[in-house]
C-alpha cells in the first residue's frame, strides 16, 4: 500500500520557511541597516517651488540646488549640518548658506528589522547675498540612506515673503558597506 506523499511535501515547504524565518531573525539583530548613523552624510538637493507673499500676484519661480553636509549627533535621533545653495528668482541667481538642524520623527516600515525610510523634522536659518534673511523648515524622508524628498516652508523676515518649495535629493560620498556584511556575526 502506498502512502500519499502531499502531506510530507507540505510539511518540509513549512519546515523551509520556518528554518528561513528563524535564521532571518538571529541575523537581522547584528545586520540590520541604521538609520542615523554615527559619521557624515552628504545630501545634494535639486528643489524649486515659488515665492510668494500670499496677497500680491503673480508668485515667482523658486529652484535651488542645495548642498547640505551633516553630522550624526546623537544616534538614530539628532542631525547638524550646514546648508549651502544656489537659488534663482526673480530672474536672478541668489547664493543662501546658514545651519540646518535635522530630528529624526520615524523610521518606519521595517523590512526583517531593517529600515526602509525614515522621515526628518528639519529646521533651517539662512542669509542671502540680497539681504535675504530665511527662516523655517519642513518635512524630508530618507529612503534607504540613498535619496531625499523634501518639502519646505521658509519664512523671509527681511523682506516679508514666504519660499516654498518640494526638493528630490541624493546623498554623495556614501560610505562603502563591508565586505561581508555577516563578519560581526558570532
Amino acid at each position: 500500500m502506498k502512502v500519499p506523499q502531499k502531506p510530507l511535501l507540505r510539511f518540509h515547504k513549512y519546515a523551509f520557511i520556518a528554518c528561513i524565518l528563524s535564521a532571518g531573525s538571529l541575523f537581522s539583530f547584528t545586520a540590520a541597516a541604521q538609520e542615523f548613523p554615527k559619521g557624515w552624510v552628504f545630501p545634494l538637493e535639486l528643489g524649486q517651488g515659488s515665492v510668494t507673499t500670499f496677497h500680491n500676484s503673480p508668485d515667482l519661480y523658486l529652484g535651488s540646488l542645495t548642498f547640505i553636509p551633516q553630522y550624526t549627533l546623537i544616534k538614530s535621533r539628532l542631525r547638524i549640518g550646514a546648508a549651502a545653495a544656489g537659488a534663482y528668482t526673480n530672474k536672478r541667481v541668489y547664493g543662501l548658506a546658514g545651519p540646518h538642524l535635522a530630528l529624526m520623527l520615524t523610521d518606519k516600515p521595517k523590512v526583517l528589522s531593517s529600515t526602509v525610510l525614515n522621515v526628518q523634522l528639519t529646521a533651517e536659518h539662512l542669509w542671502g547675498t540680497k539681504e535675504q534673511r530665511l527662516a523655517g523648515g519642513g518635512l524630508t524622508a530618507e529612503v534607504g540612506q540613498l535619496a531625499t524628498f523634501s518639502l519646505k516652508a521658509l519664512r523671509d523676515y527681511h523682506l516679508n515673503a514666504w519660499w516654498l518649495q518640494a526638493a528630490i535629493g541624493v546623498n554623495l560620498f556614501m560610505k562603502k558597506p563591508p565586505e561581508n556584511p555577516f563578519d560581526s556575526v558570532h
